[in-house]
């Protein structure tokens, strides 16, 4: 029998909290027992303004306990934190869901259309995540979710909020790195669900089917589990949604070696070997991947660039 997860004593922090996923992750972790900070700054999207005390009223009501917090998490990450500890005294759980999609290809005026989509999602899963770092290593088990998105495998239509949500595979990563030593796990999420974004949608078989079948409790259930202490999973992202999760990772083939003094045209008669995925590695480090591309080099590889002495990468044929 499969023992119920409970947070008791938990603290957690859940960004863009007042609707959508944000609020499906902060009452199901407060339903378990954990204490949350309900964070959203308030941002109108068409006529929708969502209130985060109005999701604190909630879980109060059904017997929980919760806290709102209006900070913008760009500029206040701190803030946000201290309201943790100013209401609860501690922090074990930071869900880093607040967010912003733009839908502007690139162009001239690139970096300017981008910026906001750039700051919000990813400077402010970093503001956050960093003021909450020092509290998340003394906690027993300091657990952090990042929110990915499946256009991290591209949209062309979306390119900077592809950009940004690409950008948090190799923030994961390398904070998992960072929390390992201190019992801190750190891990992505790629969630498919309704939401309000999906909702601005044009109507069609799309919408249709994220409204049938991608519920945002489907994906908070998975983020629940990220979040416990009983989780041992670190560094990794998944795709979640519809009550499915699946592990994404970057992958690297043995590639292809040129002779020296070789014309560059021999890479593209090469083009099937290049390309080939049928013999791959899955690194999880950057030291991961120097040792899998020396080892495809031949000769000896020094055995410090892997962690623990150990080759570390997950190589796996398809």
């Amino acid at each position: 029998m499969v023992e119920e997860l409970a947070f008791t004593g938990q603290v957690a922090v859940v960004t863009g909290a007042a609707g959508g996923l944000g609020r499906a992750h902060a009452v199901l972790l407060a339903e378990r027992g954990c204490r949350v900070v309900v964070n959203d700054l308030g941002t109108r999207f068409g006529d929708d303004v969502p209130v985060a005390q109005a999701v604190v009223d909630e879980i109060v009501a059904a017997g929980g306990e919760a806290v709102a917090d209006t900070h913008d998490v760009v500029t206040d990450g701190r803030a946000v934190v201290a309201t943790a500890l100013e209401a609860f005294g501690a922090l074990d759980v930071v869900v880093n869901n607040a967010g912003i999609g733009a839908g502007t290809p690139i162009g001239p005026d690139a970096v300017e259309q981008w910026r906001a989509t750039v700051d919000v999602t990813l400077a402010g899963s970093v503001a956050v995540t960093g003021a909450a770092w020092e509290h998340l290593q003394r906690s027993v088990a300091g657990r952090v979710v990042m929110t990915s998105s499946p256009a991290m495998f591209g949209a062309p239509a979306t390119v900077p909020y592809s950009a940004t949500k690409s950008a948090m595979y190799g923030l994961t990563r390398s904070l998992a790195g960072a929390g390992r030593r201190h019992g801190v796990a750190v891990n992505a999420i790629l969630p498919t669900a309704s939401t309000r974004l999906t909702r601005a949608l044009p109507p069609g078989p799309m919408t249709e089917l994220f409204e049938a079948r991608y519920p945002v409790e489907r994906v908070a259930s998975f983020v629940a589990w990220l979040c416990h202490p009983s989780c041992p999973v670190t560094g990794e992202s998944f795709s979640v949604g519809g009550g499915r999760a699946a592990r994404v990772a970057l992958a690297e083939n043995r590639g292809v070696v040129l002779p020296e003094g070789a014309d560059p045209a021999s890479w593209g008669e090469r083009l099937d070997e290049l390309l080939d995925t049928t013999d791959v590695a899955f690194p999880s480090s950057m030291n991961d991947e120097v040792t899998w591309q020396a080892a495809t080099l031949g000769g000896e590889v020094p055995v410090e660039l892997a962690p623990g002495g150990a080759l570390h990468w997950d190589r796996r044929p398809r």
